[in-house]
């Protein structure tokens, strides 16, 4: 036991190297010396845990859950995920993880050099994991409930302008890259759902476009302009595939999202834009309906948000556009 004491003060006392002042250092390593000889202390072993398939069995049936609540793939992969990597992490049956287990997983993952943002996700993935279990009543109390949300600073996502789209549009070197960068532009729809659609999806007369896939499994429909029908035309024209799919590969196969991506990340380099991708289309949608007057409540709609505080993160508005705005209504 003695021998595990040592070991555990050596590793306190290389962590508290960093407290710059000796003095300070001495007195913290008594007190935690003098603390430590009121316990017994042991390593924890998992190398002979026998294994059973609870937390496979517990994970399976939350992923159900999440499922049955509307949640997309994308969405329960990431939470299985992160549930899987603590469990692996902890070594212990997820049912008998106390909050000491999961403050310290977190305490690890800021030092591995993972992003505060980042940990506040897998605090938050955690957290709801484990009030449903208190929920199913598989475990009598919730260890996450005294954890404090970790604060992390927000990265400003700004908009393209205005210039950066005519970039983009020059930048095109096909009908079907100036189709996507068109389609992206006037609808604001996410990835999954422009890769989704069909060409039965975008009424050519009215210039609506029925959202079939979208996230939850909610419909919704969205508009497009005429510039964009325009060049969606030309594109389709020029296909020789028989595929329903708005947009296909070369191969004649529905597009994927990974394609897409990659599409606007050589537009972007041609353009020379920096940060092209998919959701930075979706900020801008929003952001040039607002500048245009449009309610927050239609662009929530357009956007698919179940909650208008979401919509108002999409909204990019500069400080030279709030103070005309504020000189406009307050004179």
């Amino acid at each position: 036991m003695s021998d595990y004491r040592n070991q555990l003060m050596q590793t306190i006392e290389a962590a508290m190297l960093q407290v710059s002042d000796p003095e300070e250092r001495e007195i913290v390593t008594r007190k935690i010396l003098c603390a430590l000889n009121d316990y017994e202390i042991m390593k924890r072993c998992t190398d002979l845990a026998i294994y059973d398939d609870l937390n496979d069995r517990l994970i399976k049936r939350y992923c159900a859950c999440l499922s049955v609540d509307g949640k997309s793939q994308k969405t329960i992969y990431a939470y299985a995920r992160q549930i899987r990597r603590f469990a692996e992490y902890t070594g212990l049956r997820l049912t008998d993880v106390g909050v000491y287990d999961i403050r310290y997983y977190l305490t690890c993952e800021k030092e591995r050099g993972i992003s505060d943002r980042s940990v506040e996700n897998t605090r938050s993935y955690l957290s709801a994991f484990y009030q449903w279990l208190t929920a199913e009543e598989i475990i009598p109390k919730n260890p996450c409930m005294n954890l404090k949300p970790v604060k992390y600073t927000d990265k400003e996502r700004k908009a393209f302008s205005a210039v950066e789209i005519d970039a983009l549009r020059h930048a095109c070197k096909t009908a079907k890259e100036r189709a996507l960068i068109e389609m992206l532009i006037s609808t604001g729809v996410r990835v999954s759902e422009l890769t989704g659609m069909d060409v039965s999806d975008i009424n050519m007369a009215d210039l609506s476009v029925h959202v079939r896939h979208g996230k939850g499994r909610k419909e919704r429909i969205t508009y497009t302009t005429e510039v964009a029908k325009l060049h969606l035309q030309k594109y389709l024209l020029a296909r020789r595939d028989t595929s329903s799919a708005l947009f296909c590969s070369n191969s004649g196969t529905r597009i994927s999202a990974d394609s897409v991506r990659i599409a606007l990340k050589k537009i972007g380099s041609r353009a020379g834009v920096d940060n092209v991708h998919p959701h930075r289309f979706r900020r801008t949608f929003a952001t040039g309906l607002a500048a245009r007057g449009m309610a927050v409540q239609e662009i929530q709609r357009l956007l698919g948000h179940t909650n208008i505080n979401t919509t108002m993160r999409y909204i990019c508005m500069d400080d030279t556009k709030v103070k005309a705005s504020y000189q406009q209504y307050i004179a």
